[in-house]
């Protein structure tokens, strides 16, 4: 996030569903139940993650990376039309 003139202005970029949903290029599993409104644990959803169900990005190093969940190609997947838009376009 950076400053101008004291107001916050938000760089990078998010997606945005034809439905109007904001969402982040990046997720975790409590993201995703978030997303889909999948009723199972996030323990269950990292399952799926570590199993190759649900595809990750490579986890950074370090202990207790947490699995990183592409949301664009999961909403390839569900069938959802979307558009990547620059973070600085969404009203806030």
């Amino acid at each position: 996030m950076t400053m101008d003139k004291g107001s916050p202005q938000r760089s990078g970029l998010v997606i945005r569903t034809t439905t109007g949903a904001i969402l982040p290029l990046v997720t975790n599993p409590e993201g995703i139940r978030a997303i889909t409104g999948d009723q199972r644990s996030a323990h269950a959803i990292r399952d799926d993650c570590a199993h190759g169900v649900i595809p990750t990005l490579p986890r950074a190093g370090g202990s207790g990376a947490h699995h990183r969940i592409p949301v664009a190609r999961m909403l390839d997947d569900l069938g959802v039309r979307y558009e990547i838009i620059p973070a600085r376009d969404v009203a806030s």
